[in-house]
């Protein structure tokens, strides 16, 4: 299911190639990856190759003032229908509030385009208010459920499909950075033939590093299933490596997955459809879900969370005079493990 975010930017990409463009672009927001989408896509699209060099204008917000932009969209094109200006770090510019008088009135021939990452102009004043006259996107994170079915649309806007282990694999090890995420895949399909039919967990080992054995994804299964021996085994390799896997990250990936199972105690009755949407997963995975959740009851995960802090203010160096990270680790896998043994109506002190 699309998001207002994703659903806003598939317009205005249809736009600009139908070279319906508007005189000021203001890209705001946490998720760069749409910013510079967008943004490259005008780069592509508004001037051919030999118009550029006399049309084209790319600045840094810290480096330009609010005068010196204005004055240069005020300019004519030279032997072309307009002039491309892109203020990347737009949000580094002082006093955004001086453009009041330029938004009123701007320039049909310039396009002009603020790149205003990591932040928002106030919609509630006028220079907001003037903004939302033109195109005023807003660039939102993915929500964590909402990022394995973007990964798949991606995949298929390449000409190609995934399975469901694969995607699952890179969003849990890749977050929801929606940059590396999309820098990764593209990386990945330059070197996996054009005739492989489905990408596997084969695939985004070979080609993007993620060992399809050791990972936090067969970790949660392996403490899923209280596979103690392989849930041990992973974490033994995550304690020799602790380079490319810290114990804050596996802190964080642990807590997002019993959260899930704690959700799911409220949600089993209903569709699958509808689980794996709430959860965030693919719907193949609900099933491991369902498992863990008779593994791990209410009472149980609510510890668990307990101890998740606990050894993250130990990893932080709080109460602890310096144990090994890898140390840590094991430590914690091994109490989640033997709290799984514990019968669900005993309270542990």
């Amino acid at each position: 299911m699309a998001n207002n975010t994703t659903i806003k930017f598939d317009q205005i990409i249809g736009d600009i190639n139908k070279r319906k463009f508007t005189p000021v672009y203001l890209l705001e927001g946490e998720e760069t990856f749409y910013i510079d989408e967008i943004t490259k896509e005008l780069e592509d699209k508004v001037l051919k190759p030999e118009e550029k060099s006399f049309n084209q204008t790319i600045a840094y917000g810290k480096d330009i003032s609010p005068l010196d932009i204005k004055m240069a969209a005020k300019r004519y094109p030279m032997m072309s229908e307009h002039q491309l200006i892109i203020i990347k770090e737009a949000q580094n510019v002082t006093d955004i509030e001086l453009f009041e008088d330029y938004l009123e009135n701007p320039m049909l021939t310039t396009i002009l385009v603020f790149c205003y990452k990591g932040k928002k102009v106030d919609k509630r004043k006028k220079v907001g208010k003037l903004f939302s006259k033109y195109t005023h996107f807003t660039s939102e994170r993915l929500r964590d459920y909402e990022v394995i079915p973007w990964i798949e649309k991606y995949v298929r806007a390449k000409g190609r499909n995934i399975d469901a282990k694969a995607v699952q694999l890179i969003a849990d090890f890749l977050g929801n950075d929606l940059g590396k995420i999309a820098n990764e895949i593209d990386k990945m399909l330059i070197n996996v033939k054009q005739e492989v039919a489905i990408i596997t967990e084969q695939h985004i080992e070979h080609n993007i590093g993620i060992s399809k054995d050791y990972n936090i994804f067969e970790l949660q299964k392996a403490i899923g299933q209280k596979n103690f021996n392989k849930a041990i085994q992973i974490t033994n390799y995550f304690a020799a490596n602790t380079k490319q896997h810290s114990i804050i990250p596996i802190i964080a990936n642990l807590f997002s997955f019993f959260s899930k199972i704690y959700t799911y105690h409220n949600i089993k009755n209903k569709p699958k459809k509808e689980v794996a949407l709430t959860l965030g997963i693919h719907e193949f995975f609900v099933d491991e879900y369902r498992q863990a959740s008779t593994n791990f009851h209410p009472a149980l995960i609510e510890q668990i969370f307990g101890f998740l802090k606990y050894y993250d203010l130990r990893s932080k160096g709080v109460n602890d005079t310096g144990t090994d990270e890898g140390q840590l680790m094991i430590e914690m896998v091994v109490r989640i493990l033997r709290i799984a043994e514990i019968p669900t109506q005993l309270k542990i002190v």
